[in-house]
């Protein structure tokens, strides 16, 4: 994994395009003849523009909540995971961050618990989102991770990034 991050820091320190990062990674691993297959979703966040550009090799979808309106699963085209083929392309998703927007990203320990359905599990998550409207976001971190196991016991790693975009131009 650490080869990973350090192949996507390299990518994107270099400007290339969230498909672009994601699709030389990938080439890298298989010059490497690594055996390992990972999921990961970049974002490149535009905050001139007030846009996130999305590129994903099989992970989970983030959640966007618009200000004053319900969150949503963003639809963003999954390509596969990092690993499998090397002459693949990742397709890239864009969405606005207006002010007020909350954009969540996490891991699929988040979501994935056995004996659910991991889309159900997202779309609840989405609505644990709404519910949280105006609260800090360390708090809503909290919140989100309890609602899913309320027992405080996962199966995996959970990571849980939230970004609230604000008024000023």
């Amino acid at each position: 994994m650490g080869q990973v991050r350090t192949a996507i820091h390299a990518h994107a320190t270099a400007g290339a395009a969230p498909d672009q990062v994601l699709a030389r990674t990938n080439r890298l691993l298989g010059d490497l003849d690594s055996e390992l297959l990972v999921s990961c979703l970049y974002v490149h966040l535009d905050l001139a523009r007030r846009e996130a550009a999305f590129a994903s090799a099989g992970h989970v979808p983030p959640l966007l909540r618009p200000a004053g309106r319900p969150a949503g699963v963003l639809d963003v085209e999954p390509g596969p995971l990092l690993g499998i083929d090397t002459a693949v392309h990742y397709p890239v998703t864009s969405a606005p961050l207006l002010p007020g927007a909350t954009l969540a990203l996490y891991t699929d320990g988040l979501v994935e618990l056995p004996g659910t359905d991991a889309t159900r599990t997202t779309s609840d998550l989405a609505g644990h989102l709404d519910a949280g409207d105006g609260q800090d976001l360390e708090r809503l971190i909290n919140r989100l991770v309890r609602h899913t196991a309320p027992t405080g016991r996962h199966t995996d790693d959970i990571a849980v990034l939230l970004l609230r975009a604000d008024g000023t131009a």
